[in-house]
């Protein structure tokens, strides 16, 4: 007998003494039974949570049809959940029995412990799917929730046919555990690792490269089969981590790829703001729409510390890295080497007003690929309140002489880390009572922040539950919504600008720049990682004259006059002091330590000083396309 069906046969000898159960499915990493009448089995807890804790996997317990029609169930859900609670839409799906129930305040559709869910549940035979509706109007976040939604039965059928692979009967052999890294080595950008075990090849990101000369990672490595690919794991959604996903898929891949709901909802973003800008600037884009809809249907989403598998010896848990909304540290079990493997991707070890800082304690590691992007000599970055000191005191400045500020920043994470900042400074009368103008794809990230208050810091959890007061929706941000705006923004009185890209490599940020680098009187403040190749880099580096697109995309020359400034205390990634912090108190202490995401000299720089500064670790900073055995 497969191990599917010994699994299945395993829970139906569980479970089916508390209740009469039609079927059990394994849908993509979880075992789903289809149960006749699921209040029996959820009104004794316990069964689930023993036969979940024995057979170590996350058992989901759904009726094998509907107990109440469409609008009696809507009447129940609508009797249950307090009106606080804000529900804005319930929709249903007949196909897969889900009832996606979207509301303002989900704490209140969910009840405490979730008894709501389970009421729901219980009672109408309808699975409840809960979406948080953000504060903040969003046309993408309403076509995405509608392509999500119409895509259930789609992903109900993807989810099955992922489970043969994942149960699949393990082949015995003795191969050893591999990594190999395909981006990211000696260099930031491209981020992709390659993990081989006796039994499995899962990939760590899929990244492209911003500014550098080579784009994608080294998928024509040797070691590197998209047939052979179990999985895909990603940290984060900045594009250096997630941009080639749907390259493997144009190109065959239809496997699992295992995030965070935010990260999923930021990538899609991300990706079609990607699409919509390489036509409006008539590059043809290396993937299309049909691609990341691909992409979206083979996402499986895990809450930070849920342990799911991923392939026949891989365990995979997330855990929240501290970088931007829904980042991870993903955490692998490899049963058949008896190996952990801990990723930290793109990550913080501080708190900010955004975020908590990563997770330092794990049941087991021995081996630890951390990212460097700031681990050089002078990497030593100032305290959130020094940044926001410095910021605050070029835009007061700026806006005595009459000028304008343009922040440009990464539209995911450090705009809304900036917008934070500058809420308590106006609360605390250390901003000038300007305008903040906010432009492009910040709008839409920004909507999903406020869609996750579960995902921020506890300063904004506090704000949002306790207060009741959305801090992003502060009366001072103006969103931009056209174009068109842009010259009356940059030509009226001061103001503060914050657009997207941070790099400078496209986007608003440029044509702001065009029309504001000039004046002599703005000032443009420089807050994200300029990576080599970017237009950022050069402006920091001093260049006084540089070429940009104007209106018709033809490259013209200007000069900058404006005042160039360089705040790095909002930076979401760990400075040296941090890395090495993290190094000290990671528990437990990894045996061996991959340094990766780093300009080569400064890992050059850094791995002596660990070296001294740590004990027992063995650290390599391996090049591209150099293979690792662990074990």
């Amino acid at each position: 007998m497969q191990p599917a069906e010994q699994l299945k046969k395993r829970v139906k000898e569980h479970l089916s003494s508390y209740t009469k159960i039609t079927r059990v499915e394994l849908e993509g990493p979880f075992v789903v039974i289809y149960a006749e009448n699921p209040k029996e089995i959820l009104n004794i807890p316990d069964a689930i949570t023993n036969a979940a804790k024995t057979l170590k996997k996350k058992i989901i317990v759904l009726a094998s049809k509907p107990l109440k029609d469409e609008s009696s169930t809507k009447e129940f859900i609508r009797k249950l959940v307090p009106q606080k609670a804000e529900i804005t839409d319930i929709k249903f799906v007949r196909e897969t029995n889900e009832v996606y129930i979207i509301a303002k305040r989900t704490g209140y559709v969910v009840g405490k412990g979730g008894s709501n869910i389970l009421e729901i549940l219980k009672e109408t035979g309808w699975r409840p799917i809960i979406i948080r509706a953000p504060t903040i109007k969003s046309t993408f976040l309403d076509t995405f929730y509608s392509i999500l939604i119409s895509g259930s039965v789609d992903r109900k059928k993807i989810l099955r046919k992922m489970s043969a692979r994942i149960y699949r009967s393990p082949i015995g052999g003795n191969r050893g555990l591999f990594l190999t890294f395909l981006g990211a080595a000696r260099e930031v950008g491209r981020s992709a690792i390659l993990v081989n075990t006796n039994e499995s090849t899962v990939l760590l990101d899929s990244g492209i490269s911003v500014g550098g000369k080579n784009p994608f990672p080294r998928f024509d490595h040797p070691a590197f089969r998209l047939d052979d690919l179990d999985a895909i794991v990603v940290t984060h959604a900045h594009l250096d981590h997630s941009g080639a996903l749907p390259l493997l898929f144009k190109y065959g891949y239809r496997g699992p790829v295992y995030l965070t709901k935010p990260t999923r909802d930021l990538i899609m973003l991300l990706l079609y703001d990607y699409l919509n800008l390489s036509q409006k600037m008539g590059i043809t884009p290396f993937f299309s729409w049909r691609d990341v809809v691909n992409l979206m249907n083979h996402m499986i989403t895990l809450d930070y510390g849920e342990t799911v598998d991923i392939s026949p010896d891989i365990k995979l848990t997330l855990y929240n890295a501290g970088h931007i909304l829904g980042s991870s540290l993903a955490h692998l079990n490899i049963e058949s080497a008896r190996y952990n493997i801990l990723y930290t991707g793109d990550f913080r070890y501080r708190d900010t007003k955004l975020l908590d800082k990563a997770i330092r304690r794990f049941p087991r590691v021995e081996a630890l690929i951390m990212e460097c992007t700031y681990c050089g000599e002078s990497d030593v970055l100032p305290s959130l309140k020094e940044a926001e000191d410095y910021l605050f005191s070029i835009i007061r400045e700026t806006t005595e002489r009459g000028g304008k500020v343009l922040i440009p920043a990464l539209a995911v994470g450090r705009a809304q880390e900036i917008m934070l900042s500058m809420v308590d400074g106006f609360k605390r009368g250390e901003l000038p009572d300007v305008p903040i103008y906010l432009d492009g794809m910040i709008y839409d990230s920004t909507a999903i922040h406020s869609a996750y208050p579960d995902y921020l810091s506890s300063y904004v959890r506090n704000r949002v539950f306790k207060e009741d007061k959305d801090p992003f929706t502060d009366p001072h941000f103006n969103f931009i919504g056209s174009p068109d705006e842009r010259p009356d923004v940059t030509t009226g009185g001061p103001a503060v600008i914050i657009a997207p890209s941070g790099m400078l490599t496209g986007g608003p940020s440029v044509e702001y720049l065009r029309l504001m680098a000039p004046n002599e009187s703005n000032s443009i403040v420089l807050v994200s990682y300029q990576a080599e190749g970017t237009l950022g880099r050069k402006i920091r580096e001093g260049a006084k004259e540089i070429r940009v697109p104007n209106e018709e995309g033809e490259l013209v020359t200007i000069k900058v006059k404006a005042r160039v400034h360089v705040v790095e205390g909002f930076s979401a990634h760990a400075d040296k002091v941090q890395l090495l912090t993290y190094l000290n108190t990671i528990e437990p202490r990894p045996h061996r330590v991959f340094l990766v995401h780093g300009e080569e000299s400064k890992i050059r720089s850094f791995m002596p000083l660990a070296h001294k500064s740590i004990s027992g670790m063995r650290f390599s900073s391996p090049h591209v396309g150099e293979t690792f055995k662990l074990a």
